[in-house]
């Protein structure tokens, strides 16, 4: 075998590797906006420099969250039980994996040198309530599961006001900016007398305002777009984004009142991406991209890890590629397998009827491979 023979075998077992199955269509932009979201976290944590950028980075994941879930829950109406079981399949399998694997090494390791085990914050982790265990309770590996739990604990908020506006659509916006200024109000009197027990920027108890704020915005926005022509706006979104980054630089993260002018903006921004100009959707739409925000979760949860190694010796550099590397084997290996497994499983079965009579349709968002060889 030729030494060129050898070098394309080789570039095509990696580009296999590292190739995701990607969506297509309007979806991709969101896509885009997730992989934007992943990077600012990794450049946050493995450029030291540049560490403000985490907190964007996990800002724009939860408005993105919030727009996604209004699509959902009060336009396309999904099924309160079908909701669940689809966001138990999206993140519980990849997180177990981590927190078993994790968790079992970590506390191997603290009792081989003699120190108690740790089991009250991987279980915290797996549970998604490690945002409220005290601060003396948290192992580093899992701190960053407090961001999942927002998420979890704002989706339940999130259904329970699609139930109730369930014969009234547009009581879902009023019920989730009440929320939103409740959420808001509070973190406003934790800043002014904390407790101690948690970072304040970790409770969903008041981080959930985020997500509810961008929900809110989704309803009014798409529903001032119905019947009629949407606004043209071409530079809102890249200019909103561009502002709530140099917000986390400019102002304090920490105070309520400074933060919730960048969610404001990374609200704005995400939910005015389909009427973006052409170059802001082609940019989101780029193959790089895509396939950071195929990867988004996996990359989200293992990062970590790997960024606790470089609080001790290993450079990011290193970090990084090993953070790709877990990512991968994740995504392939636990999260895509068990996803499609738990929802075949949970989808409603057909009507036998109305499969005869009525056209296969075609998927909504098809899928595509994408590698970056």
């Amino acid at each position: 075998m030729s030494a060129q023979t050898g070098f394309g075998d080789l570039r095509a077992r990696l580009a296999a590797a590292v190739s995701l199955p990607v969506r297509g269509g309007h979806v991709a932009l969101l896509d885009g906006w997730r992989g934007l979201c992943i990077l600012l976290v990794l450049v946050g944590h493995f450029v030291p420099a540049l560490d403000m950028l985490g907190n964007i980075g996990v800002e724009f994941f939860f408005v993105l969250s919030g727009r996604l879930m209004a699509d959902i829950l009060v336009f396309k109406r999904q099924p309160i039980p079908t909701f669940l079981k689809r966001r138990f399949a999206r993140v519980i399998p990849a997180l177990a994996a981590y927190v078993l694997m994790v968790g079992i090494v970590t506390n191997v390791a603290m009792v081989a040198t003699g120190h108690p085990p740790q089991l009250l914050s991987p279980v915290a982790a797996l549970f998604l309530f490690h945002n409220f265990i005290p601060l003396q309770s948290i192992v580093a590996a899992f701190q960053h599961t407090w961001s999942l739990a927002v998420e979890e604990h704002s989706y339940l908020l999130l259904v329970l006001i699609a139930f109730v506006s369930a014969r009234r659509p547009r009581l879902s916006t009023i019920l989730a900016l009440l929320l939103c200024l409740a959420a808001l109000i509070n973190g406003m009197r934790l800043f002014a007398h904390p407790d101690g027990i948690q970072f304040i920027i970790w409770r969903s108890d008041y981080r959930v305002a985020s997500v509810l704020l961008s929900f809110a915005l989704y309803t009014m926005l798409r529903r001032a777009a119905e019947g009629g022509q949407p606004p043209r706006l071409p530079w809102l979104a890249p200019v909103t984004a561009a502002l709530a980054t140099a917000g986390v630089f400019l102002l304090d993260p920490v105070n309520p009142a400074q933060l919730a002018m960048c969610t404001i903006l990374a609200g704005m921004a995400v939910n005015t991406l389909e009427v973006a100009a052409a170059p802001v959707r082609k940019l989101l739409q780029h193959p790089f991209l895509l396939w950071a925000g195929t990867l988004s979760f996996s990359l989200y949860v293992w990062q970590q890890l790997f960024y606790c190694f470089t609080l001790g010796a290993m450079p990011g550099f290193i970090a990084l590629p090993l953070t790709v590397v877990a990512a991968l084997w994740s995504f392939k290996r636990v999260e895509e397998p068990a996803r499609n497994y738990l929802n075949s499983r949970w989808a409603p079965v057909p009507d036998p009827v109305a499969a005869r009579t009525t056209p296969t349709a075609r998927a909504a968002t098809p899928t595509t491979a994408v590698s970056l060889f």
